[in-house]
């Protein structure tokens, strides 16, 4: 047998007009979705059909026919001419089969069902005197058989479905009945594989012994086992015991005892940084961990450490305890903070969350060319955050989060009056008017009652300005000034925002933003307002901004500044 060399035969095939070149399929008269369906049940003749002419013509027929039916045409006019390289279509699809009678038998109360299964048999999509297509139909019966058998009718199927097409009339029918069998529900869950007590793995689960099967909340629960950080891997299953039984078992994979991360970064804000961290997921089988984390950046320096005790849910329920140090250098100021407290935090799947403790902490601070003063107090303390999502969770029309932060702070070693209240409440809303247009507004408020401005410490005082609040000024150089021209913090703060965001994909958006904010001690201290324009990078886990803005009010002079932030999801 004659052997050719393969750079021979790669040659010999790039000669065009040799026989074994694919037919040329030229058509006219479809719109691209239906000339690209045909092109694909036309994909198999590599040649001309064997056979006489009305033997070529009947295969060509046969293609397009099988192109056009699931779209509901199934009487083309069609107009062949062909040699051995070029086969030209001309197709007129004909008119359509029409939507007709629906009959849709789903024998299961209403209350069984979920909202989005009631909204499938309540309004079917298929619209008498509308264009039939079977795609349609096959979406339908599996998006409502999935959809039952989410909800625990794992036996669930069809004991009928007819898809009844009369071409003369123009006309189909659906005929679906439907077999639910009895609803499943957890009889009993297994839990494997973990050092952890059974009182913190269970209280992780979130479907008890008695309940419906839910197949969303078998997700809920997997995404909740790997969040803690107590597994490296978990495996949900259920075993099923006819009729109506099942049973929940759980797989798990605990972590390596010690976790370390390194990480380098920048932000305009903060500069260049590093940051060490050491994670213990599982001091002992309740579920306690500790978190620590050493950060340096060119504006300071900060360690943190926590402890956190189930109470009993390591995510929904725990306490804290935190200490750590922190300190802080701008130009015309400088605070380190030591501090230890103990918070109660409440959360729920990255709806909401608060906490409510009480902190000591020592400041040290100095402020211009003042000198340096040195403050002990207590600082009882309340957070609350909270992001509400409308449209589709995984790809939101608009999304509204607004928080509020609480503190009451007073002086343990003096006897003077140096109590203070801090509150600031702020809102974010980012709306998709189209696919392409949206917005974004923020707004932040703040106010600090006490008899004596000056005794508030440093930390506690408000400064704006930077990557988060008023783009175009260096972080936090938005501030009252002293006689020697030093920034002294605010007693009230004030920042709006405002942002139009065009989509270039759905990764990737165009922004031109304004901003403007102040803090201030007399309410007749002026608004420094900034405007740019930016890229905005959305992931999974939150958005990544690069802005260029500068300030446009006032007497500030200075140049166009970059801010890069990325902004995490709650």
């Amino acid at each position: 047998m004659l052997r050719l060399p393969p750079l021979l035969l790669i040659g010999l095939l790039l000669i065009p007009g040799l026989s074994w070149a694919k037919l040329d399929f030229q058509i006219s008269g479809l719109n691209n979705t239906l000339a690209e369906n045909v092109r694909q049940h036309l994909s198999r003749f590599e040649s001309l059909p064997q056979g006489d002419a009305e033997d070529i013509e009947k295969a060509f027929h046969a293609a397009i026919s099988k192109g056009l039916q699931p779209f509901g045409y199934y009487e083309p006019e069609i107009h062949l001419e062909w040699n051995k390289k070029v086969v030209k279509m001309a197709i007129d699809h004909g008119p359509p089969v029409l939507w007709d009678q629906v009959d849709i038998q789903v024998p299961l109360p209403e209350a069984s069902l979920g909202a989005q299964t009631r909204k499938r048999i309540q309004h079917p999509p298929f619209v008498p005197g509308e264009r039939m297509e079977h795609a349609l139909y096959d979406n339908y019966k599996k998006e409502l058989l999935l959809g039952l058998r989410q909800q625990g009718y794992l036996d669930a199927h069809w004991s009928k479905s007819q898809l009844l097409i009369n071409v003369e009339q123009k006309r189909a029918n659906v005929v679906l009945q439907l077999e639910p069998g009895q609803r499943y529900r957890i009889v009993d869950i297994q839990v494997t594989g973990s050092k952890l007590s059974d009182k913190t793995t269970l209280a992780l689960v979130n479907t008890k012994k008695g309940e419906f099967y839910s197949t969303e909340k078998i997700g809920e629960l997997y995404e909740d086992l790997l969040t803690t950080g107590y597994f490296s891997n978990a495996i949900v299953d259920v075993e099923r015991t006819p009729p109506d039984q099942a049973t929940l078992v759980i797989e798990l994979e605990d972590q390596p005892k010690d976790q370390f991360t390194t990480g380098l970064g920048y932000g305009t804000d903060t500069g260049a940084r590093g940051k060490v961290g050491w994670t213990r997921s599982q001091v002992n089988k309740r579920g306690d961990d500790i978190y620590s984390n050493v950060q340096i950046s060119q504006i300071g320096e900060e360690v943190a450490f926590q402890y956190h005790i189930p109470w009993p849910h390591p995510l929904e329920r725990y306490l804290s305890l935190d200490t750590g140090w922190k300190r802080e250098e701008t130009k015309d100021r400088e605070s380190s903070v030591l501090t230890t407290g103990i918070a109660l935090k409440r959360s729920q799947r990255k709806r909401w969350q608060y906490s409510v403790g009480v902190n000591l902490e020592n400041e040290r601070y100095r402020q211009g060319d003042n000198p340096t003063e040195t403050i002990t107090y207590f600082l009882p303390n309340y957070h609350y955050i909270e992001r509400l999502v409308f449209g589709d969770k995984k790809n939101p029309d608009a999304v509204l989060k607004y928080w509020l932060d609480s503190s009451l702070g007073f002086n343990v070693l003096v006897a003077e009056d140096t109590l203070f209240l801090s509150t600031a409440i702020g809102a974010s809303y980012i709306v998709d008017f189209t696919d392409k247009h949206g917005i974004a507004t923020r707004f932040e408020l703040g106010a600090i009652m006490t008899n004596d401005f000056y005794s508030v410490p440093l930390s506690k005082r408000f400064y704006t300005g930077g990557d988060q609040t008023v783009r175009g000024y260096r972080y936090n150089a938005i501030s009252p000034e002293d006689a020697e021209g030093a920034l002294t913090g605010g007693q009230f703060l004030n920042v709006f925002s405002l942002e139009y965001r065009y989509a270039l994909s759905q990764e990737w958006k165009l922004a031109v933003f304004a901003d403007t904010g102040r803090t201030f001690i007399s309410s007749h201290e002026p608004f420094h307002s900034g405007a740019g324009f930016g890229l905005r990078w959305v992931l999974p886990i939150g958005t990544f901004s690069f802005d260029l803005a500068k300030p446009v009010t006032g007497e500030d002079k200075t140049s166009p500044r970059l801010h890069v932030y990325l902004g995490m999801l709650l």
